[in-house]
C-alpha cells in the first residue's frame, strides 16, 4: 500500500504560477517532476499528493525591481543632450585630436558637477590649471594631480567627479585603472570623465576598449580653424551651420544615457 499523506499538497494543474517560477518536488523523497501535468502521487516513492511547488529564485530582475538612473547635476551648456545631467555613477569619454579642446571641455564639465579631482598627467598641474582658467572653469573646489599616486586619496577626498587627462598616459595600468574608476563611480554615485587622444586615422591611440566601455563617448573637434568658424551639424539640423565663437564642437558618438546629437561647448572664458 502506498503511503497516503494528508492534506493533499499538490496545487491544481490550472493554477497560475507564471508570476513565480517553481519546481515540483516530492516532499517525501525529493524527486523532481518535470512533466507538464502534475501526477497525483510521486512516481518514485508513491506518496499521494506529494509533489509541492518550490519557488525558484531567479538571477534576473523584474522591471519594477531594477533601479532607475540617478539624475546628475544639470550643466546648462550640456542640457540639449543631458537635460538631467550626466547620470550619477556613469562615465564619459571625450576623445579628439591634439588641440581640439577636449581637456578644456573636461575641466569645465567636471568643475560644474562639483568637487573635482583632476589628473593632468599629460600637461602637469601648472599647465592644466592654466588651461582650466582660460576655459572658464570654476577651479575653487579642485585638487590637481600630475601622477597616479593621487588615486590613493580617492576615498579620502570623495570627489563628485574625477578627470583623467589622458588615459594614454596611464600606459600599462590603463585597463585596471579605468575599470577601478568605473566601479568606484557606480558604487558611489559619482562621475568619471576620461580624455583620449585620437590618432591621425581617427582611432584612439593604443586601442579603443576603454572607449566602448564608457557610458558616453563624445568626439571633440575644433569649432574654428585659421580660416574662420567651422560648419558642422548641430542638434537635429539637416545641414551644417557655423560653430559658435569660443567653442569646441562635440558630437555624441556613442551613448547609453542620451541621444546621439551634436552641440557646441564653450572652451574660452566669457563664452
Amino acid at each position: 500500500m502506498p503511503l497516503v499523506l494528508k492534506p493533499d499538497l499538490t496545487i491544481p494543474q490550472k493554477e497560475d504560477t507564471r508570476a513565480r517560477p517553481v519546481r515540483w518536488l516530492c516532499i517525501g523523497c525529493g524527486h523532481e517532476w518535470r512533466g507538464k501535468r502534475i501526477p497525483r502521487y510521486c512516481r518514485q516513492c508513491g506518496v499521494v499528493g506529494g509533489y509541492a511547488p518550490v519557488e525558484v529564485e531567479l538571477v534576473g530582475s523584474r522591471s519594477d525591481d531594477v533601479d532607475e538612473l540617478e539624475p546628475g547635476v544639470v550643466v546648462a551648456e550640456w542640457s540639449s543632450v543631458l537635460p538631467v545631467g550626466l547620470p550619477l555613477g556613469r562615465t564619459m569619454l571625450l576623445r579628439g585630436r591634439p588641440g581640439a579642446g577636449k581637456s578644456r571641455v573636461s575641466y569645465r564639465l567636471a568643475t560644474q558637477i562639483g568637487r573635482a579631482m583632476i589628473f593632468g598627467i599629460e600637461m602637469g598641474k601648472t599647465l592644466s590649471l592654466d588651461s582650466a582658467l582660460k576655459a572658464g572653469a570654476n577651479v575653487d573646489d579642485v585638487l590637481w594631480y600630475e601622477d597616479l599616486e593621487g588615486l590613493e586619496e580617492l576615498e579620502l577626498v570623495d570627489p563628485d567627479a574625477v578627470v583623467i587627462d589622458s588615459i594614454q598616459k596611464l600606459k600599462y595600468a590603463r585597463r585596471k585603472i579605468v575599470d577601478d574608476l568605473m566601479t568606484w563611480a557606480r558604487q558611489n554615485s559619482r562621475n568619471v570623465i576620461l580624455v583620449s587622444q585620437l590618432s591621425a586615422d581617427g582611432k584612439s591611440r593604443y586601442g579603443e576598449d576603454d572607449d566602448f566601455d564608457a557610458d558616453m563617448t563624445v568626439d571633440i573637434s575644433p569649432g574654428r580653424t585659421d580660416r574662420g568658424p567651422c560648419k558642422r551639424i548641430h542638434g537635429l539640423e539637416d545641414a551644417p551651420t557655423r560653430c559658435r565663437n569660443g567653442c569646441a564642437h562635440a558630437s555624441v558618438a556613442k551613448s547609453r544615457v542620451c541621444p546621439l546629437l551634436a552641440l557646441d561647448l564653450p572652451i574660452v572664458a566669457g563664452y
